[in-house]
């Protein structure tokens, strides 16, 4: 028998910044124009394509860079292997190449998407995420994650890949409305329960002020959800162990989506899950009620209620079996144990969450 060893150990520095500010899409044109790429292929919806798209590809021309910008239609829906498909074909067409890079302009659909085709593209090309959603700024944009959607769950198939740079320019959220920001508010607010009480305190106290969007106040809650996810997934990138944390109010709340045909938002949604996995954890004995009713309380000051009316709980609850974090016989669940300290890898019992759910 012969044996022959193919070493390939090795230490890879994938490091990137995330810069924050307002008016930066001028910024990321001088980056790119400054950067080496051969071509630029920017993705987009056909939403972020009438607001930015188009401008964003004129600015780019401006300073003689060979750019082509490529949509498909907005909406989760569009997050899928088809969609994929397409868009790699359109740069086949088009002829980019491994020199190409790929930017991800739109929120969390058109990362997911644009980021897997980058990572999958010629084995793999360069990409740069310039969120324009509030939930793509805090939540998405950072830590690589890529994929799409299957008839069984959402983000079932993709990648880990990280982008090269991600420019969160703050000045592009006036082209959202509060249902869409509520989207990513609710992921600030999960980045308090999870690891930072005087985060969730001050996420409780300025909402009003981040809806307004207080340039100071909206720069700060940015670039605290970021640090916290920074060091989340500095210290587990590809979601072996702490990383788990962030699905916080996910196993839930992506169950609640789909068993909707996604009519309700990912906000309402996740916002809705972690309540349900909080009332979980108080029916385990796990978090003081009092401490309970603080979580509870910040989600309803949201806007967001429990209202399951024509979606059937059993849906829900098989739903969960598609989870990522599902094993061969449980599905696992993060479960917060007091504001800024969570639980991962807790198997519930299904008797336990349809229970939980009926009662929400």
């Amino acid at each position: 028998m012969g044996k022959v060893k193919v070493n390939l150990l090795k230490k890879v520095d994938n490091s990137y910044e995330i810069i924050i500010g307002k008016g930066l899409l001028s910024q990321v044109v001088k980056y790119i124009a400054d950067s080496n790429y051969g071509r630029v292929a920017i993705i987009t919806d056909t939403n972020v394509k009438k607001l930015y798209g188009k401008k964003f590809l004129s600015m780019l021309k401006d300073k003689k860079v060979l750019a082509e910008l490529f949509s498909f239609n907005a909406g989760e829906a569009s997050k899928t292997r088809e969609v994929k498909e397409k868009l790699e074909d359109a740069l086949t067409r088009s002829r980019f190449k491994r020199d190409s890079v790929v930017i991800a302009l739109g929120g969390g659909v058109v990362g997911d998407l644009a980021g897997f085709v980058a990572s999958t593209y010629m084995r793999g090309i360069p990409f740069i995420q310039v969120p324009t959603t509030l939930l793509a700024m805090v939540d998405s944009s950072i830590g690589g994650k890529t994929g799409v959607d299957t008839r069984y769950g959402k983000n079932l198939i993709g990648t880990f890949y990280q982008p090269k740079i991600v420019f969160i320019d703050v000045e592009v959220l006036k082209s959202l409305d509060r249902k869409e920001m509520l989207n990513g508010v609710v992921e600030m607010v999960k980045h308090g329960i999870i690891s930072d009480k005087k985060y969730f305190l001050f996420m409780r106290d300025n909402i009003d002020r981040i809806y307004n969007l207080e340039e100071k106040i909206l720069i700060e809650a940015i670039k605290r959800s970021c640090q916290i996810k920074k060091s989340v997934v500095e210290r587990d990138e590809k979601e072996s162990n702490v990383r788990k944390m962030l699905n916080l109010g996910h196993t839930i709340g992506h169950a609640i989506e789909k068993a909707s045909e996604y009519k309700l938002s990912h906000g309402i949604s996740v916002g809705m899950g972690l309540v349900v996995e909080t009332k979980i954890a108080e029916r385990l004995k796990m978090i003081h009620p009092v401490e309970s009713r603080k979580i509870i309380d910040l989600i309803k000051k949201l806007g967001i209620k429990m209202n399951l009316s024509g979606i059937n709980v059993r849906d829900v609850v098989k739903n969960t079996f598609y989870d990522k974090k599902h094993t061969a016989r449980k599905t696992n669940y993060v479960l917060p144990v007091e504001v800024g300290k969570v639980v991962i890898d807790v198997p519930v019992k299904e008797k336990i969450v349809f229970e939980v759910l009926q009662a929400a």
